[in-house]
């Protein structure tokens, strides 16, 4: 019974981020085509908030790598709703004039507490932390360079 109901709410939570309108800002690019992880034997997809006046700057800009890229920017692809980054950082280059480039990294979902945790658990199995973060330096952050 619990299995179905926790199906049941997976549907329901699918077909209503299905219906939600995008709230990600004009700075935000999409989804990229999935990146293979290393040592993972899956993929990835990231998403990227530049900073206002990005495109005709020739500036450098600090790069923030976050996690849950799904949840940063955009209600349509978060799980519970966007935490609002785009919005932040917007208002924080206007009024503070701190720019920097977020490259978001979604999330595993059931593969997630293993990416995340360094060491192995009887109970939440194998940790991935070294695969994820070698993700990290060597595929993400060459390709965001």
């Amino acid at each position: 019974m619990r299995m179905l109901a926790a199906l049941l709410f997976a549907v329901a939570l699918s077909a209503s981020a299905q219906d939600k309108p995008s709230t990600a800002g004009p700075n935000v690019q999409p989804s990229t085509a999935p990146m293979k992880m290393p040592g993972l034997d899956r993929e990835r997809r990231v998403q990227v908030y530049l900073p206002p006046g990005y495109a005709t700057s020739h500036k450098r800009y600090p790069v923030l790598y976050m996690h849950d890229g799904q949840n940063l920017f955009d209600d349509k692809t978060s799980f519970a709703g966007e935490w609002g980054v785009d919005e932040t950082l917007d208002r924080l280059a206007r009024e503070q004039h701190l720019e920097v480039i977020v490259v978001g990294i979604e999330n595993g979902q059931d593969k997630r507490i293993n990416e995340l945790k360094p060491w192995d658990n009887p109970q939440y199995g194998k940790g991935e932390a070294d695969d994820y973060l070698r993700f990290i330096v060597e595929v993400v952050k060459p390709w965001a360079d």
